[in-house]
């Protein structure tokens, strides 16, 4: 009786443990934004250009240390990434643990018949044997049942208490990825005029403040925006939502990663941070949208970057935007709803569109950032903040390899 009686009691215990375990939630979006903030940040910048001409003269040393920093940032923002990804498929598989092992006591006691509430089950169970050996065969399995649930206690208690710490990892892994995202921007922001004539598709203050008003523009004039009402409500609906990106050109191949490089800019080997993937295919190709969207921004001949567009796209129910440069013109406008069909400008690149200092070669630079240019931010310090791998919403060949269509997966 005193073996029914432990058996019971870990059998409560493990009813107890019972728990139901969920996943992390995940926001990428700042904090709600309206049109009237909108047009007190033109403001800002406005004043910034006007105090801040004198950045226009950095010197070499300077532009290299800014770059460096940037570089440095960067890479640690990959870091902690990587190890959220990881930890997130970690917690993933001690989940699926714990429930496996929920239903593996579950079944255990379901098959024995075991009841909490009283003796009688307990006593049926052991006087139901046939003879004396099956009846010295159920108390044995009885004590090794128990001692397996006991085993088992422990080994849930474990995997109970590993999942809440991977899951404080994970909360304080996503606190320092938010302060890299965080500082990348402010350094970049603090080093715009710098950058703007170095960093591949940074822009200038000037760029930023017209795509700024073409930004309010857009809210204000086809959007529709109220003063007051944050941008979220406004476009609610107005992104035409996908559930796929694909590659930006039909055939190509992939010429540059994302992540620290070394390659020859002018005749001599430089290393740098690359914010996207490049892919290379025959000069002025067609050049498409990546996925269904809405064009958020377009530069025309940046001193580093070429002709940029920029395209919002609501994949899966999460907020992406995806950027091209170096094209050798585009054939879309800020506001035009694209689709993975639409050509939106032909590939450039050529070292005869002089006005691009930072083309090796003709190629299609291709970002992927999460949320949205005009609600997660406006400038390319923000973009880049938020940037990622491409890689992991775009199938891509590895580095070298070639592609015939948009769709084939590599």
């Amino acid at each position: 009786m005193k073996i029914l009686k432990r058996i019971s009691y870990v059998i409560v215990i493990l009813i107890t443990l019972l728990v139901q375990v969920s996943a992390p939630n995940q926001n990428v979006d700042a904090a709600a934004k309206t049109l009237r903030s909108m047009k007190n940040e033109l403001a800002e910048k406005e004043a910034a250009y006007k105090k801040n001409k004198e950045e226009q003269a950095a010197t070499k040393n300077e532009i290299n240390n800014t770059t460096k920093k940037m570089n440095s940032i960067a890479q640690e923002k990959i870091d902690i990434e990587e190890e959220i990804d990881r930890l997130n498929e970690d917690i993933k598989n001690l989940n699926k643990e714990i429930i496996d092992m929920n239903k593996e006591i579950k079944d255990i006691i379901n098959f024995y018949q075991l009841s909490t509430t009283g003796d009688s089950a307990e006593i049926e169970y052991f006087f139901e044997a046939k003879d004396f050996t099956d009846f010295i065969y159920r108390v044995a399995v009885a004590e090794q049942l128990s001692k397996y649930n006991k085993n088992k206690i422990i080994e849930y208690n474990k995997k109970i208490t590993e999942n809440e710490k991977k899951k404080k990892d994970l909360a304080q892994k996503k606190k320092d990825l938010s302060v890299k995202e965080a500082e990348l921007e402010s350094y970049a922001t603090k080093q715009r005029s710098l950058l703007s004539k170095s960093q591949e598709g940074a822009l200038s203050i000037e760029q930023e403040i017209a795509a700024l008003k073409k930004t309010i523009d857009l809210y204000q004039n086809v959007y529709k925006c109220k003063l007051d009402e944050t941008l979220e409500q406004c476009t609610a609906g107005k992104i035409p939502a996908g559930s796929v990106l694909y590659r930006p050109i039909v055939s190509g191949r992939v010429t540059s990663n994302y992540g620290k490089r070394s390659y020859k800019l002018n005749g001599r080997w430089v290393s740098d941070f690359h914010y996207g993937t490049d892919v290379s295919g025959a000069y002025k190709t067609k050049v498409f949208s990546s996925g269904n969207g809405v064009v958020a921004a377009v530069f025309k001949r940046s001193s580093c970057g070429g002709n940029m567009v920029y395209i919002n796209h609501i994949i899966g129910g999460v907020k992406y935007c995806t950027a091209y440069y170096h094209l050798a013109s585009y054939t879309v406008k800020v506001g035009q709803v694209v689709t993975p069909e639409t050509v939106i400008g032909y590939q450039g690149g050529s070292r005869n569109e002089y006005w691009d200092g930072c083309s090796t070669g003709t190629h299609v630079h291709f970002s992927v950032s999460k949320g949205n240019w005009g609600t997660t931010y406006r400038s390319y310090s923000g973009f880049i903040s938020k940037q990622i791998n491409p890689r992991k919403v775009v199938n891509f060949p590895a580095v070298g390899g070639s592609f015939k269509n948009k769709y084939t997966k590599y």
